[in-house]
């Protein structure tokens, strides 16, 4: 068994603070030993209460540690994978690394270099989203063309929907629409709410691949924190479907069958044991095998686990799992979509 991976922090806030409960909770495989922040004298009592030392430079703080994790706003990213790209350091940074056109091109350049950065894309490592992706491949329900994906915004959308069609870099055609509509009150990040009505935005684009596949966008942000609104997913192959959690495949000669994606999980019920997922099984295979157990961790932070894990495989053998530029492809799509939502026309 190997020493656990040690990673540095560059930023505070509250996604890198996901980064250190999930290490917190996995200290065999995960060792943060520092942080770098902008403001060190706003930070230095979380700093110390998280147990970390405050470093000046994330280059300080590399010397430090096998990779850097960056997680700052998406107004800092792009500047600090411009800093960082020509340096040897590992970094694995959040999503997005470009928020508008002009930091894309930047972001392009970087991406051109041989420089050691990978994305932190966590929505398709997600346990449910994991064993959709690992059906697919199995062949069970055929040569899939198109899909419908209501489960994530924009880039982490998109890198859902090229992982399922097995989509690299080509040409699209995408014609979308933005709508208004009243909901209940959100709860946001454990803010208090009453039963008053609010506005949302709600995102539908048609998304038409060159190589003849096709996909459905349909977003709207209050699916992220509201019992109100579920994720949806639709997965059609040539010899079944993924329809959410249930599978319908063919077994030829007309006949097929049908069964659902379920968890195998402790904490349920009668289970004195903490909260924490086995595996999805569907039917007696096992689709999704969690490498963490019995870690107690949500779907969310699995998938940030598998995020570190995979970081550390790369920095061993230097295998590649969400380059820049495979990212850069999703936010592309992203800021098309919203092109044609604001021009009201067909964008390629």
């Amino acid at each position: 068994m190997r020493n656990p991976v040690r990673f540095g922090l560059i930023g505070l806030g509250w996604r890198g603070e996901m980064y250190l409960r999930v290490a917190s909770l996995l200290p065999h495989l995960f060792k943060p030993v520092g942080v770098v922040v902008r403001n060190q004298n706003k930070s230095r009592e979380a700093v110390t209460r998280l147990g970390l030392t405050l470093y000046e430079t994330p280059q300080e703080l590399a010397r430090q540690c096998d990779f850097l994790v960056a997680a700052v706003s998406k107004a800092v990213m792009p500047v600090l994978l411009t800093q960082l790209a020509d340096t040897d350091i590992f970094v694995l940074a959040e999503t997005p690394p470009a928020f508008n056109e002009a930091w894309f091109r930047q972001m392009s350049v970087v991406a051109s270099k041989e420089s050691r950065i990978q994305v932190a894309e966590q929505y398709p490592l997600q346990p449910h989203h994991a064993a959709r992706t690992r059906l697919i491949r199995s062949g069970a329900v055929g040569l899939v063309k198109h899909v419908q994906v209501s489960a994530a915004h924009q880039y982490h959308g998109i890198a859902l929907i090229r992982r399922w069609l097995d989509i690299s870099d080509e040409r699209c055609r995408i014609t979308a629409h933005r709508f208004e509509y009243p909901v209940l009150e959100v709860p946001y990040r454990g803010r208090s709410v009453k039963d008053r009505l609010e506005s949302e935005l709600h995102d539908i684009a048609l998304l038409s691949f060159e190589s003849g596949k096709s996909a459905v966008y349909d977003f709207t942000r209050s699916q992220y924190f509201s019992p109100l609104r579920q994720n949806r997913v639709l997965i059609r192959g040539s010899h079944g479907e993924i329809r959410d959690n249930e599978v319908t495949y063919s077994l030829g000669d007309g006949a097929y069958s049908v069964y659902s994606i379920h968890r195998i999980q402790d904490g349920i019920e009668g289970s004195l044991a903490p909260s924490s997922l086995r595996e999805l099984r569907g039917g007696s295979e096992v689709l999704y095998s969690n490498r963490f157990y019995p870690a107690s961790l949500s779907d969310e932070e699995l998938a940030i686990a598998e995020v570190l894990f995979q970081m550390s495989e790369y920095v061993i053998t230097g295998k590649a799992f969400y380059s820049l530029s495979e990212a850069l492809i999703d936010v592309r799509l992203s800021f098309a979509i919203e092109s044609a939502i604001i021009s009201g026309m067909p964008t390629f």
